[in-house]
């Protein structure tokens, strides 16, 4: 399956907050008539296409943590070459100002504290790229919060399997019930109630991947 089907499948596929809340209510009140059982696997896509999307932006944040790492350890090795000129040029101007040469020295006094500037504020961008980015990146990228989620997710993904056997095995076993007892089994609503607790499971557990 190409990518752009994929995605296109998944958009499909996804449920919204607010679809999942109003079907959990109405399977709350009212189990036996409740179409929740119906959209579990549109809910186990939606995990998984969201989960797939984290990951996208957890490679993207990583890239972008070492990103600043560089810039920020190169902006230093640029502010310390910048000051080490900043002396050359000071260096030049005193030496110029004690032969007498004013305009020459001038010229290199003042270069020297316009660069002194200029490199201030450089060094300033820096230091505030890194505090602002760096350390809240590291806190977002913290491997167990990444641990977390994908347990979670883990767990959400066995209850859904758990429910799907369950209701396979009910669903057999009523069938072989009739049989045995001749009878003809008519569209009804107690495989959604015997699975109720499963569901409880579920949207509990769909609730927490969602935190």
């Amino acid at each position: 399956m190409s990518s752009v089907t994929r995605f296109a499948r998944n958009m499909l596929e996804r449920i919204s907050i607010s679809d999942f809340v109003e079907l959990a209510n109405k399977d709350l009140s009212s189990p036996g008539t409740s179409t929740f059982q119906s959209k579990m696997s549109d809910c186990r896509s939606t995990v998984s296409a969201v989960e797939e999307s984290l990951e996208m932006d957890h490679v993207a944040l990583q890239r972008m943590k070492k990103m600043i790492k560089v810039i920020h350890a190169s902006g230093l090795s640029h502010v310390d070459s910048k000051e080490q000129y900043i002396d050359v040029l000071e260096s030049l101007g005193n030496s110029h100002l004690t032969q007498d040469n004013n305009e020459v020295s001038t010229g290199f006094l003042n270069l020297a504290v316009f660069t002194r500037e200029v490199t201030s504020l450089f060094k300033n961008l820096v230091q505030n790229l890194n505090n602002i980015m760096a350390f809240p990146l590291e806190n977002v990228l913290k491997s167990e919060l990444r641990d977390s989620r994908l347990e979670l997710k883990k767990q959400m993904e066995k209850s859904w399997k758990d429910y799907d056997i369950k209701i396979v095995k009910l669903e057999k076993e009523r069938r072989e019930k009739n049989r045995q007892l001749g009878l003809i089994r008519t569209e009804g609503s107690d495989g959604v109630e015997d699975m109720e607790r499963e569901r409880r499971i579920f949207q509990l557990q769909m609730c927490e991947v969602g935190n």
